[in-house]
């Protein structure tokens, strides 16, 4: 079994063979049933190796309450994700476009779990999500440093227009100041 650095997940941290922009288009593939992959993102999961997508997808599994039906329908995604990748390259979209190189900071972003990471990244990067009272627990006890850190690290890794780095510094604070206020993120409280 591939062993849990911290309590984040494999591939974040087991060799750094999934970045931290690939690692949540697979999640919202799996879990949320939307998103596509480039051809990056693809390679990177094929060669993190089927033991580590099978090790993260359980491990978020153990972690989340989720219905049996949902179990059953994220386990296919599961499977459909990699024989995806294994066999075109890529999900989705005639051109893929492939996802920033960025090095996560492990012990920071070890505080906030595989299940959690993930939700935070989709809000803040890309206008979507929830956050359920226990993730904007852990975010908020990694701290407003760790928060900043992660944020600063993906935007100076990827390729985006001040006027999108203007709107995600905007989600980035608004994710922190309602988990502060509120202790959770629903669709009632979030404005994009």
């Amino acid at each position: 079994m591939v062993e849990k650095i911290g309590r984040f997940h494999c591939f974040y941290v087991k060799i750094r063979k999934v970045t931290s922009a690939c690692g949540p288009k697979i999640y919202e593939f799996v879990f949320d049933n939307s998103g596509i992959l480039s051809e990056k993102c693809c390679e990177q999961l094929l060669n993190a190796g089927r033991e580590c997508h099978d090790s993260d997808t359980n491990s978020i599994l153990s972690e989340g309450e989720f219905s049996k039906e949902e179990r059953e329908e994220i386990l296919a995604r599961h499977s459909e994700v990699w024989n995806l990748c294994k066999r075109s390259g890529h999900i989705g979209g005639t051109q893929p476009v492939p996802a920033p190189t960025v090095q996560p900071l492990t012990g920071c972003a070890g505080k906030v779990t595989s299940a959690c990471g993930p939700k935070v990244y989709a809000f803040v990067f890309d206008k979507s999500g929830v956050l359920s009272e226990k993730c904007c627990e852990l975010l908020l006890n990694a701290g407003r440093q760790c928060h900043d850190s992660e944020t600063n690290s993906i935007l100076s890794e990827g390729e985006f227009s001040a006027e999108e780095k203007k709107e995600i510094m905007k989600r980035h604070n608004q994710v922190w100041n309602l988990c502060k206020k509120n202790g959770h993120i629903d669709i009632e409280n979030t404005v994009f």
